[in-house]
């Protein structure tokens, strides 16, 4: 359930950063891709649909999607995307380990991980 969660709120924030933040717009440049993040039985998955500059969110599987990231389960997929921020090793380990399955385009992944650093929400100055 918290990995359904995390992908559902992933989509809402990208969505809102598309409109609202114009470093991650200019990530979003000449983009026309789909991102596809689900466990390996497929129970939980999103897909991403990255088109002229804006993010939108869709429940399910994708059928050609440019990047899927498989996860071996939900509890596996939530604890490594909540380290990541903390070690920008987790999802080369979770590769290696075969624990993570990527298909598809291998930059566009690479891409991805460049957007990370924007999706924790910024701190307010007291």
């Amino acid at each position: 359930m918290k990995f359904w969660f995390l992908l559902l709120v992933l989509g809402w924030r990208m969505r809102w950063l598309a409109k609202n933040n114009d470093a991650f717009k200019e990530k979003l440049d000449n983009k026309d891709i789909v991102l596809q993040f689900r466990t390996e039985n497929g129970r939980v998955a999103r897909y991403y649909q990255v088109r002229n500059n804006s993010v939108i969110p869709f429940g399910g599987l994708h059928p050609k999607p440019d990047m899927s990231m498989a996860f071996k389960d939900a509890g596996y997929a939530y604890k490594t995307i909540m380290n990541a921020s903390k070690d920008k090793m987790v999802f080369m380990k979770g590769m290696g380990s075969k624990d993570i399955i990527v298909t598809g385009d291998a930059q566009e992944m690479m891409w991805f991980m460049s957007l990370i650093k924007f999706f924790p929400p910024k701190k307010k100055k007291k």
